[in-house]
């Protein structure tokens, strides 16, 4: 009686384990297209303010970008380092020596970051062996997986927005000279 009744738990466990990993396995990951198919461009120094559940962090970001890596530095306001997201050939990772585990993945914040860098081909031939989509137009771009909105990008290069509609994040991101650290923000809704 005591080894069914433990077998019995040990199944409805085994089950439970495995829906929840098909639960995980079932969110949507988009690629990110290929570096090479990213344009050339200096180094970035851009305010990034995160919104998620009515917080709103401020940030400065250090964007560098090669034919190998794309390399985003997440400082404190103060200049402290946070996070640094690498995403080269191997994929996307953040480097070992964070200050702070971040709420979202480094694949998360990579797609994120391609929807709004990289020329809309280059987007468009990376969704086109799987159920993910771009639709362009003059409000932005609008990305769907399984027809399904998963976020819109917006905004223009004094101010651009990615809101992940499915995740309820969003970024905003501003340039930000050497001698504008106090930039006003992007207009919020």
């Amino acid at each position: 009686m005591t080894i069914t009744l433990f077998r019995l738990t040990c199944q409805t466990g085994l089950l439970i384990a495995l829906f929840l990993l098909l639960g995980c396995a079932g969110q949507p990951m988009a690629g990110v297209p290929s570096l090479a198919t990213l344009p050339a461009m200096e180094t970035q120094r851009q305010r990034l303010t995160f919104e998620h559940n009515n917080q709103r962090h401020e940030m400065i970001g250090i964007l560098r970008h090669d034919e190998k890596t794309l390399r985003l530095v997440i400082l404190s306001p103060q200049g402290q380092r946070l996070l640094t997201l690498i995403h080269d050939d191997n994929g996307s990772r953040f480097q070992h020596d964070a200050a702070f585990e971040p709420p979202f993945t480094a694949e998360w914040l990579a797609s994120r970051l391609s929807w709004n860098l990289w020329p809309a081909p280059a987007i468009e031939q990376t969704f086109l062996s799987n159920a993910w989509s771009m639709q362009e137009d003059e409000t932005g771009r609008t990305i769907r997986y399984r027809q399904r909105v998963i976020a819109r990008i917006s905004g223009n290069s004094a101010c651009a927005l990615i809101d992940d509609v499915e995740a309820d994040y969003r970024l905003y991101i501003m340039p930000l000279s050497d001698t504008d650290q106090a930039a006003a923000p992007c207009l919020t809704p």
